[in-house]
């Protein structure tokens, strides 16, 4: 039996400046279409760009664009992988209609808010201990675990 294969085409976030010079950062992946969406986000997660920092760094993944509908997340710190999130039904990617996925880029800092002298240190949804949890909370998909 042949093996159905599935194109998503992808488009990103830049992480640092040099990544804007390339904007907008896309690619094509060829998936299974037996996968279920969070195996694929898995194989996703190996062709993001690998960010050196030692802090979790989230990728919120959205339907079609940037803003687009978020369907999952995807956890990673430095080279190792985490673990991913689906939102919706956890379907075979063959089933979910899913062909243009946009990955949205947040870190530490980028759920800060300024403080007296302008700085970004005031965190953001102080209430959600996780990067991720802030990150489901900023895209209002966070339900108290």
């Amino acid at each position: 039996m042949e093996e159905y294969l599935q194109t998503i085409y992808i488009e990103r976030d830049s992480v640092c400046m040099g990544d804007d010079v390339t904007a907008p950062n896309a690619q094509t992946i060829q998936t299974s279409g037996d996968f279920i969406i969070s195996q694929f986000f898995k194989q996703l997660a190996d062709a993001l760009p690998i960010v050196a920092d030692t802090e979790p760094i989230v990728w919120s993944v959205h339907i079609g664009h940037q803003n687009g509908k978020v369907i999952g997340l995807i956890e990673t710190v430095y080279q190792d992988f985490i673990r991913v999130k689906v939102f919706d039904h956890d379907s075979k990617m063959k089933d979910s209609g899913i062909s243009k996925l946009y990955c949205r880029y947040f870190c530490k800092n980028t759920l800060m808010t300024p403080d007296q002298n302008g700085r970004l240190t005031i965190p953001m949804y102080p209430e959600c201990p996780t990067l991720a949890e802030k990150v489901m909370k900023h895209m209002k998909v966070y339900k108290k675990q």
